[in-house]
Order: C-alpha cells, then structure tokens, then sequence
C-alpha cells in the first residue's frame, strides 16, 4: 500500500511535507506509511485519497482487477485536440503503452514498459514473440490516462515504423537509458523502436 500511496503522491506532483500538511498528519509518519509495512487507518487513507485525486480503492490496490473507466459519462464533457507538445509532454520519458500490430491471426494490441529516447518510442519484446517480428512494418502506440472520479483523461497516438536494433552501442545505450526492465520478464534483451510519422493526442474534460 505504502508503494501505491507513494506513487500516487508523486505523480501528483506533491511533496511529502506538503501532502502531510494537507491530510493533518507528521512528515516522518507518513514517510512510515510509504516506506514501512504500516497500516493505516481507513480514516487516514481517506484523506489521502481525497488530497491524491484517487480512490480509497486505488490506494488499497482492490480496483487493478477491474478495467479503468467503469464510470458514467458527465453531462457536458469536452473533447478536443491535444497539441503536439501536449503530446510529448504526456508520453514523457517511460510508462507503459500498448503497441498494435497484425499478426497472423489478426489485430493484436500489447502492453509494453517503454521508453522515449531521440524521439522514438523503445520497449524490450521477446524474441520469439510477434513484436519481435514487426521491424519494417508500421505500427500504432498508444498511451492514455484516466481520471475515474471526474470521467475525464486523455490518449497519444504514435503511428510509425519499427525496426530492430541490431547496433550494439544502440543496445547499450538503450539499456542504460531504460527507466525498468520489462515486468513480465526482465531477461528480454531484443530492442524495438518506432519511429514517429504521426503523434496526435485527444483529452476529455468536464
């Protein structure tokens, strides 16, 4: 819990002090509830979640079995444009994107831990795997992100070339600059990257 809390502290943008100072509680304690096995009472984790911008389920870590985007549609949402430094600026350096490809039995789309570097969107796949195989081919990525609570997020659409990085000072770099190894196994070593042709993004408010 301790992990979640912190992440979401984080990719808020808020400092521990800061965010103490909001839900009430001491600096050190809440360094305690990040960093230790603690156990915070519902109370607490309420007004952490309310600080956050997330649910009591996100921080207890009960809502990953469930697809996001389970609320329902605001009254007068708005869709536009996001711009092409829009774009960039939410594919930032790491995450996790999905990558479409067609295989032999059809459409596939694959989560992936990637990272941008030179402007290419580089993510590790298994050798024996379909990704593995799509250098020449265009490709789609995808990244996007959902406020549950307010039925609001945004989505960046890559559409590009792959290609295979056999180069292995390409390799190196591109193991030194990667943020994570691949969560479902860390020993995949075959690097693709996607050259960008149209990077366009959409955002919904409300």
């Amino acid at each position: 819990m301790g992990r979640r809390i912190a992440h979401s502290r984080i990719d808020a943008g808020i400092s521990r002090a800061a965010l103490a100072r909001v839900v009430g509680a001491d600096p050190a304690y809440l360094r305690y509830i990040e960093e230790e096995d603690a156990s915070p009472s519902t109370a607490v984790l309420l007004r952490l979640a309310s600080a956050l911008g997330v649910s009591l389920g996100d921080l207890r870590g009960t809502t990953v079995e469930y697809p996001a985007g389970r609320g329902r549609a605001t009254a007068a949402p708005k869709l536009t444009s996001l711009s092409p430094a829009e774009c960039r600026k939410r594919l930032a350096d790491h995450g996790v994107g999905r990558v479409g490809v067609t295989g032999p039995t059809g459409p596939l789309i694959l989560p992936v831990n990637y990272s941008v570097v030179n402007g290419e969107i580089a993510f590790r796949a298994d050798e024996q795997a379909e990704l593995a195989r799509v250098a020449g081919r265009d490709v789609a990525f995808e990244v996007d992100r959902i406020d549950e609570s307010m039925s609001s997020g945004w989505d960046v659409l890559v559409v590009g070339r792959a290609r295979r990085i056999t180069d292995v000072v390409e390799i190196t770099e591109l193991d030194k600059s990667a943020f994570s190894k691949p969560w479902p196994d860390p020993r995949r070593r075959t690097w693709m990257v996607i050259h960008p042709r149209t990077v366009t993004g959409r955002r919904i408010r409300t």
